[in-house]
C-alpha cells in the first residue's frame, strides 16, 4: 500500500518523527552553543554580589545623583558613600531632594561590585541628628576610556552585557534617575568606578544615550566625595576610543 499524508492523524508523523527528532535537537545544540559562544565574549567587570536588606542612617546628597554618606569609621575615615535608587528603573530623586544636606534612614536592598555600593527600592526618612557636609576634593583633570552603564545592574542587580539590548537596559535606567556609573578600562586613584555628572555636578543631559553600551572616551575632573568618586564631564564630547 502506497503512504499518503492525513493531516488531521497525528500516525502520519511517525515515519518522520526519528528525522524531526534529530533536526530538533541538531537546532537545540546549535543554539545553546550559540549563547554560550556570545556568552563568554561579554566582558566579566568581577563580581557583583546582593548585600541583604539594609536599615542605614547618613546625610543625603541629592546632586548629581542621589546617594547616602555615611558617618566616617575605622574602615572609611571620610566616610562611606552609598547611591540609591528606587524600584523597578525608577530613581528617588524626589525623596533625595526633599532631604538634600539632612540626616536620613535608608532601607532598601544592598548590591556591591567594586567600589561602588548601591542601594534600590529605597525608602528615606528624616532622623534626627548631625549631618555633616561632604566635602568634595578635587582630583584634577583626567582622560577616561570606559563604558557608561547604570548604577543599578553594575552593581549587581544584573549582570552587565553587550548590545543593543544591553544599551536599551541603561537608557531606560538612567532616564528614569537610576545613578549612573562610568566603569573605566583602567583604576583612577584605585577605583574603576566612577558616578557620572555633568561638567557643573548635575545630572547628564539626555545626549548620554548615544554613549550608553560601548567604550567611549571623555575628558573630564573627577572629585572624590566621602570615599566615591564623581566624574565630571560634557557627555556630548565622548568619542569612541
Amino acid at each position: 500500500m502506497t503512504p499518503f499524508f492525513v493531516g488531521w492523524n497525528p500516525r502520519s508523523i511517525l515515519p518522520m518523527s526519528g528525522f524531526l527528532g534529530a533536526i530538533c535537537g541538531l537546532i537545540l545544540v546549535l543554539f545553546g552553543g550559540l549563547a554560550l559562544a556570545l556568552g563568554t565574549t561579554v566582558n566579566d567587570p568581577g563580581g557583583g554580589n546582593y548585600a541583604g536588606d539594609r536599615d542605614i542612617v547618613g546625610t543625603v546628597v541629592a546632586e548629581p545623583y542621589p546617594f547616602l554618606v555615611l558617618d566616617p569609621d575605622a574602615a572609611h575615615p571620610n566616610g562611606h558613600a552609598i547611591l540609591l535608587s528606587g524600584g523597578g528603573k525608577r530613581g528617588v530623586q524626589e525623596q533625595a531632594a526633599a532631604l538634600n544636606g539632612r540626616r536620613a534612614r535608608a532601607t532598601g536592598a544592598a548590591f556591591k561590585r567594586g567600589n561602588i555600593d548601591t542601594m534600590v527600592g529605597v525608602g528615606l526618612e528624616a532622623v534626627e541628628g548631625p549631618a555633616p557636609a561632604p566635602a568634595a576634593t578635587p582630583l584634577g583633570t583626567w582622560r577616561l576610556t570606559g563604558e557608561i552603564c547604570d548604577g543599578k545592574c553594575v552593581s549587581g542587580v544584573m549582570r552587565p552585557g553587550a548590545g543593543l539590548a544591553h544599551k536599551a537596559c541603561a537608557n531606560i535606567c538612567i532616564a528614569g534617575g537610576v545613578p549612573p556609573v562610568f566603569v573605566a578600562t583602567a583604576p583612577v586613584e584605585g577605583s574603576a568606578f566612577l558616578l557620572m555628572a555633568d561638567r557643573n555636578g548635575h545630572a547628564l543631559p539626555d545626549t548620554f544615550r548615544d554613549h550608553t553600551g560601548g567604550l567611549r572616551r571623555m575628558d573630564g575632573v573627577v572629585d572624590r566625595v566621602a570615599d566615591m568618586l564623581i566624574f565630571r564631564t560634557d557627555v556630548a564630547m565622548a568619542v569612541a576610543p
